[in-house]
């Protein structure tokens, strides 16, 4: 496990994303990108009750809620929840933390979690968000959980940060505030296990590829909206490029681990 500095806080950070991100589409136009392609191996059966904590802007949650799933959504960040619910005051969402979940044990069927763990500073809180992950998750309830890996590629993307001059002219020069932890896998397996939280498997993938930052290697730029539900393309040759990366070795180069597994009874 290592901690990630920056600038900007990490709760700031996400209340300024989710500030200019706008709202999230309906639904995904490409149901091969993460993180749907990942809730879908998990998120079939329109009579379970599902929670996704983390909701962002929604793009998890209205995906399944206007499919006519039974998907709750929680999410900490007001401005996030203020977003879905101008959009549909209907979205059943509210704003809470992973740390303190308001529901009773074994609520759940499945539980989403996506870039949510990372995130939370604390060590202890971060595996007392767990332990809640587990407690309100059914016994053989089934879990889908991203989080960042310490690897060649968020190494990079830091160093990225770090030369762009993004904090210097926008958030200060100083990077001594907390923005996420990066996990190694066997570190995060640990966590889980440690709270009944079994991995059946680990799936090396990519919310957006390191490649996006060079604009020559993009598709044509698209709006925030459009982005989130159809993937961050890139052209011919970054994607070529890209394949093969993650060909030669995909734990490296991948900016998320989607670990998909099940609650097992404590003996």
């Amino acid at each position: 496990m290592k901690k990630v500095y920056r600038s900007e806080s990490n709760i700031d950070y996400w209340n300024r994303r989710w500030s200019e991100s706008g709202t999230d589409a309906k639904a995904f136009l490409d149901p091969n990108i993460y993180p749907v392609k990942y809730s879908n191996l998990i998120v079939q059966d329109k009579t379970q009750c599902c929670l996704e904590i983390g909701s962002g802007v929604g793009r998890i949650l209205k995906h399944y809620f206007y499919q006519g799933f039974n998907i709750t959504g929680i999410e900490r960040s007001n401005i996030g929840v203020d977003t879905m619910l101008a959009s549909d005051n209907n979205l059943p969402v509210q704003i809470g933390d992973a740390v303190n979940l308001p529901y009773a044990d074994s609520t759940f069927d499945n539980v989403l979690a996506f870039g949510v763990f990372h995130n939370i500073e604390d060590e202890v809180a971060l595996k007392t968000s767990i332990s809640q992950c587990s407690r309100v998750l059914k016994p053989s309830g089934r879990f889908c959980i991203s989080i960042r890996p310490d690897n060649l590629e968020m190494n990079l993307n830091e160093w990225y940060w770090k030369i762009s001059g993004y904090k210097k002219q926008n958030h200060g020069n100083d990077s001594t505030t907390f923005h996420r932890w990066l996990f190694k896998n066997n570190e995060f397996t640990r966590i889980l296990s440690n709270n009944n939280l079994h991995t059946v498997k680990v799936h090396a993938a990519r919310n957006v590829s390191i490649l996006y930052r060079i604009k020559w290697l993009r598709t044509q730029n698209k709006d925030e909206t459009y982005l989130r539900s159809n993937g961050y393309k890139l052209n011919f040759l970054g994607a070529s490029i890209d394949r093969l990366l993650t060909f030669i070795m995909p734990n490296q180069f991948c900016n998320v681990f989607v670990f998909i597994g099940e609650k097992r009874p404590q003996w």
